[in-house]
């Protein structure tokens, strides 16, 4: 795991376990996700802290389950959001990517670096 990434996770989620994984996601200007949950790690306990860079999105939460009212907000590149407590098994995604919002990536397009905890914490 790379340095700054530590840094922002100690950073954003100080009481957290450390991270495990790095899912890096790049979604070109006409990428979308459909609503989801991170739901496939042992440790639900843990934050997930997703990196915006690169071209902003418009990006839609909602509740704990699929049926759930959603709201939509943009995440501009450099934006960072922390899911966790009750909001740890939101439904969310990506509506649209919009393009030429940012010069960081010079092909355009936007990358989420999302941080998570993967094995379940010990306890003794």
């Amino acid at each position: 795991m790379p340095p700054r990434l530590l840094a922002a996770w100690a950073e954003l989620a100080p009481d957290a376990p450390p991270p495990e994984a790095c899912l890096v996601n790049y979604y070109s200007s006409s990428a979308r996700m459909g609503l989801h949950q991170d739901a496939d790690e042992q440790e639900l306990s843990a934050p997930v802290v997703s990196l915006s860079l690169g071209d902003a999105a418009l990006f839609r939460i909602g509740g704990v389950t699929r049926q759930a009212p959603t709201r939509s907000f943009p995440l501009q590149s450099g934006d960072a959001m922390i899911l966790e407590g009750p909001a740890r098994l939101a439904f969310h995604g990506v509506d649209r990517i919009k393009a030429g919002s940012s010069t960081l990536l010079s092909e355009g397009g936007r990358v989420n670096l999302t941080l998570r905890r993967v094995t379940a914490i010990a306890t003794n």
